[in-house]
């Protein structure tokens, strides 16, 4: 047992009066006798001893009397196990986890809900003169001010769910940092949270002498849930009257096996497919989504399931493009049967734009406006033209280069080596194709799989090209040599061919392979831009294929008239956007340059909160043992009785209550010693 106030213990020196003033209230017996006694009525004889014992007892009252009364203004307390009490004003920081995973449910209601109260009741356990931070996952800067024990109550009953989830090593420090601006002697700290394992990091956790902190695990019933994880296209290029797969991820964090579970998909405010699924308990399924594009320019969508009580992770938001034609413009060169090979590959789709011009007038300011470039039997590649279509291609455009019979060698290696490959002598020596690269992105989608006694095309003329380390090599031939390459060039592509398209060059112009070559360029040119985009923290937005002209910075609109305008960055690699902490709700979002929308955004909320895996405040305690943590205590209390808890925790188990009543107790039985004595 301790004291918070020790110095009242002087006090206990005035059991000395009590004790005077018994001994000059002794009195002698006298004795008195009597001559005749038969006329005295029978009286019962008090003796000597029986009073001096009556006398005493009084006097042991009155002295526990006083000694309760000293002691209870003394204050005194029992140790807890973190350590003393100090008096004197607190700096109390209370934080309340509002990520979405608070929105699961256990006996006493929503999670949420029960952070709120019990933080309210917390407040209300200390004194209005101390101070409080309600801190949430959003760490907005007004959170780290201290609050009076009014303004506390208020902000902790208006705390609502939110795209946020920190690791709790982030809280702690945050929390830190807000009470070391204080100049309270006494400074405590509280999380109240249902403890994810996904934010919890013990192993970042560390132990802090000036604040003591208190962890109030909110314990969901159950740890079910299904999520849609991710979301992607079967195809690279939103094409019309094209038919679109679209995957849809989905996991199952529970410990039941579901069957018949709806998925819906949703574009432009309409239902374009329905498919149901079965996922075992723990498990992820993938299951695909069919509809056809059926119309030009941007298109918003959402895919949903239908899961409760946690709710912000069954939708996903997608946002796409879809091209109303494919720009493809020709290099010829002076070969006229392969340049007629070229042509009937795209003049009869009305999916593409085909136009041609020669390499010598050709129109350089053109190429911004074109998806693909084909250079074609080109006797010299010049570094003029070999620079501009570089430059188109790192802006996520395709180039294809087809070497003439007979080039200028020098002129095409100069060339060559701004796409990073390199170039050797002519060779006459026919050859075929060995094999298809089917693990290639490029060709995965086209063939499932080659025959064995599929027939190659046969190569006669070629010219060695060494490709760079990171090209990818599409078909070798059976010497081993790159045949076809695609060469990353910023945002684009280099398709490099080493033999010419002309008859002497072989037959590749007239192999079916031919067509699927130039048509999937064609679809990977100017990448379509993510389908979607995560939130949560500072996120960085990367705009594929999106010029935004002019200083004015842009806007970010969405529903209800919503719109805030974000950073822009505009580096080497190209232009992105990042939202700092903003408070944006999931959903499509138009990033618009002045009067037009250069994109459109879908932003959703991270998936990890999905996975509502918990630890138990047992786990807890034995992480915090398995680390040396002694500054952080678990308290697996709640309800009503969690004010007296914390304050426990904070203040020790006081007993002067039980020294005042003890107080009353002992002069209650003085007044009865002397009552009967009479």
């Amino acid at each position: 047992m301790a004291f918070l106030y020790p110095n009242f213990l002087w006090a206990l020196t005035a059991l000395a009066i009590p004790v005077i003033i018994h001994l000059f209230q002794l009195r002698r017996f006298k004795r008195i006798e009597f001559p005749n006694v038969q006329f005295l009525q029978e009286v019962t004889q008090q003796t000597r001893s029986r009073k001096k014992v009556r006398h005493w007892l009084v006097l042991m009252a009155r002295l526990l009397a006083l000694a309760s009364i000293v002691l209870a203004f003394a204050q005194p307390y029992f140790r807890n196990e973190n350590g003393t009490v100090v008096a004197g004003q607190r700096a109390v920081s209370l934080y309340l986890d509002d990520s979405w995973s608070m929105d699961g449910q256990n006996a006493a209601g929503r999670l949420l809900d029960q952070a709120r109260t019990d933080a309210q009741d917390v407040v209300m356990a200390y004194k209005p003169t101390d101070r409080f931070q309600v801190l949430t996952n959003r760490f907005e800067g007004r959170q780290q001010m201290l609050l009076g024990r009014d303004e506390a109550l208020a902000a902790a009953g208006q705390v609502e769910g939110g795209p946020y989830a920190r690791p709790l090593s982030q809280v702690m420090e945050r929390q830190r940092e807000a009470l070391a601006r204080s100049e309270a002697p006494v400074k405590k700290a509280f999380l109240f949270t249902d403890l994810q394992r996904a934010v919890t990091d013990v192993e970042q956790w560390s132990n802090d002498s000036a604040v003591q902190t208190v962890i109030v695990p909110l314990e969901a019933a159950s740890a079910d849930n299904l999520a849609i994880d991710s979301v992607w296209f079967g195809n690279p290029v939103r094409r019309m009257g094209q038919v679109e797969q679209l995957n849809v991820r989905v996991r199952n964090y529970g410990s039941l096996a579901l069957h018949n579970v709806p998925l819906k998909l949703g574009i432009d405010g309409r239902q374009r497919a329905m498919a149901t699924f079965g996922i075992g308990p723990g498990a992820q399924v993938d299951t695909v989504l069919n509809f056809t594009n059926d119309s030009p320019g941007f298109h918003t969508g959402t895919v949903e399931i239908d899961d409760r009580p946690i709710t912000f992770d069954n939708v996903m938001h997608i946002a796409y493009r879809t091209t109303g034609k494919l720009h493809v413009l020709l290099l010829g060169g002076g070969d006229p049967a392969s340049d007629k090979d070229i042509e009937a590959v795209f003049r009869g789709d009305s999916a593409y734009a085909f136009s041609t011009q020669p390499y010598r007038q050709v129109d350089l300011a053109s190429l911004a406006s074109q998806d693909l470039v084909v250079l074609n039997g080109l006797p010299d590649l010049s570094s003029g033209l070999a620079g501009a279509v570089r430059e188109f291609a790192e802006g996520g455009g395709s180039v294809a280069i087809f070497p003439a019979d007979r080039v200028d060698e020098p002129s095409y290696r100069g060339a060559l080596s701004q796409f990073g490959a390199g170039m050797g002598v002519r060779d006459t020596a026919a050859m075929r194709v060995e094999r298809i690269d089917l693990r290639a992105p490029f060709y995965r989608d086209v063939f499932n799989s080659m025959p064995a006694n599929v027939d190659l095309p046969l190569v006669r003329t070629r010219y060695a090209i060494t490709p760079g380390p990171a090209a990818e090599v599409l078909l070798r031939l059976q010497s081993g040599s790159a045949f076809l390459s695609a060469v990353p060039i910023g945002k684009g592509r280099a398709y490099l061919c080493a033999a010419p398209l002309g008859a002497a060059g072989g037959n590749f112009s007239g192999h079916a392979l031919f067509v699927t070559s130039l048509l999937r360029m064609a679809e990977l040119a100017r990448p379509a831009g993510a389908l979607y985009h995560i939130i949560g923290g500072e996120a960085v937005v990367t705009l594929e294929g999106v010029d935004l002209p002019g200083e004015a910075p842009p806007q970010l609109k969405g529903a209800g008239g919503m719109a805030l305008i974000p950073e822009v960055r505009r580096t080497l690699g190209g232009i992105s956007i990042v939202l700092h902490d903003e408070d944006i709700a999931p959903g499509t979002y138009a990033l618009t340059a002045g009067s037009d929308t250069a994109a459109l955004l879908a932003l959703n909320l991270p998936r990890k909160e999905g996975d509502l895996g918990a630890y138990s405040p047992e786990q807890l305690k034995e992480e915090l043992a398995k680390h040396g943590i002694t500054s952080i205590t678990l308290l697996d209390k709640t309800g009503n009785e969690l004010a007296a808890d914390l304050k426990s925790l904070d203040q020790g188990t006081k007993l002067w209550k039980w020294f005042i009543a003890a107080a009353l107790l002992f002069l209650m039985l003085e007044v009865l010693l002397i009552r009967t004595s009479r």
